[in-house]
C-alpha cells in the first residue's frame, strides 16, 4: 500500500502521516509506505520514493507552489486509475475542479480525525473491490482482469459473455462460476438469473430493464425481474450512499 501526501504545510503533512499510521495500527493492517512532498512539482519528479508516481491513496492540498493539487490529482489518475484521491484544503471553491477527475473525498482543514478514519475505511474497502483480481478463460486465451473493469456478465447457454470496459469476452466458465466469483464483491448484483451487473456502471433502471454505461459512453442493458426490483433499488441506493 503506497500513500502520497502532498502539502506545503509541514504541520499538516506530519499530522496526516501520524493519523494514517494510527489508523492502520488500530486496525492491525500492514503499515503503508508513505511518501511526503512539499509541493506538486516535487511529487511529479519524485525519485526518492520508488514508483512514487504510482499510488493507492493520495492526499493533496490544492494551493501549493509549483503544480497545484488539482493538476497533480488529474496526472495521478492517468497513471493509477484505482487511486483514491483526497483533496485536503481550506478552500471549498475548488470542489468543482476536483470533481473533474472523480476525487474520492474532499476534506477540510483543520482535519477531523474521526471523519478521516471513516473515509479511510470506505476508501480501503472500495480499493479492495476495484483491485480484486478475476481470472477469465475463453476458448483461445486466459487473462486476469480487475473486478472494477467488468460492466456486466450475461448467460450464454453453458457459457457466459463478460462485457468489460475494454471489450466483450465469451467465457468458457459458466454463469454459476461468475456468480460465485462476483457476488461476494460489494458492487455486483444479480437482477435476473441471466445477468450480473456492476452497480458502478448503472445509469438508470425502470420496469424490467437496467441500463449501464461504460467509460466510452456505450450503453448496455440487463433484465430486472419484478420480484427483485425493490431489493435492487434498495441495494443500489446503499451502494451510492457508500460511495458518497
Amino acid at each position: 500500500m503506497r500513500v502520497l501526501l502532498c502539502d506545503d504545510d509541514e504541520a499538516i503533512l506530519t499530522q496526516l502521516q501520524a493519523y494514517l499510521l494510527e489508523y492502520f495500527g488500530e486496525n492491525q493492517l500492514e503499515p503503508p509506505e508513505v511518501c511526503l512532498y512539499a509541493d506538486g512539482s516535487l511529487l511529479l519528479a519524485a525519485e526518492d520514493c520508488p514508483g512514487g508516481q504510482r499510488a493507492d491513496l493520495a492526499f493533496l492540498d490544492v494551493e501549493m507552489p509549483g503544480v497545484s493539487g488539482i493538476d497533480v490529482g488529474a496526472w495521478l489518475m492517468e497513471r493509477s486509475p484505482h487511486c483514491k484521491i483526497f483533496i485536503v484544503t481550506s478552500y471549498p471553491d475548488y470542489l468543482d475542479d476536483a470533481m473533474r477527475f472523480h476525487v474520492f473525498r474532499y476534506l477540510s482543514k483543520p482535519l477531523d480525525k474521526r471523519r478521516l478514519f471513516r473515509n479511510l475505511k470506505e476508501a480501503l474497502y472500495q480499493l479492495s473491490v476495484d483491485t480484486h483480481p478475476v481470472f477469465l478463460e475463453t476458448g483461445s486465451e486466459s487473462l486476469t482482469l480487475y473486478a472494477d473493469e467488468i460492466v456486466l456478465v450475461e448467460s450464454q447457454g453453458r457459457r457466459a459473455a463478460v462485457q468489460t470496459v475494454e471489450g466483450r469476452y465469451l467465457s468458457t466458465q459458466s454463469m454459476g462460476h461468475w456468480e460465485k466469483v462476483l457476488l461476494d464483491i460489494g458492487s455486483f448484483y444479480q437482477p435476473h438469473r441471466g445477468f450480473l451487473v456492476n452497480m458502478k456502471f448503472v445509469r438508470r433502471f425502470s420496469g424490467d430493464l437496467i441500463t449501464l454505461c461504460g467509460p466510452d459512453g456505450r450503453e448496455y442493458r440487463a433484465y430486472l425481474t419484478r420480484r427483485r426490483h425493490k431489493d435492487f433499488k434498495n441495494t443500489y441506493m446503499l451502494y451510492l450512499e457508500a460511495m458518497r
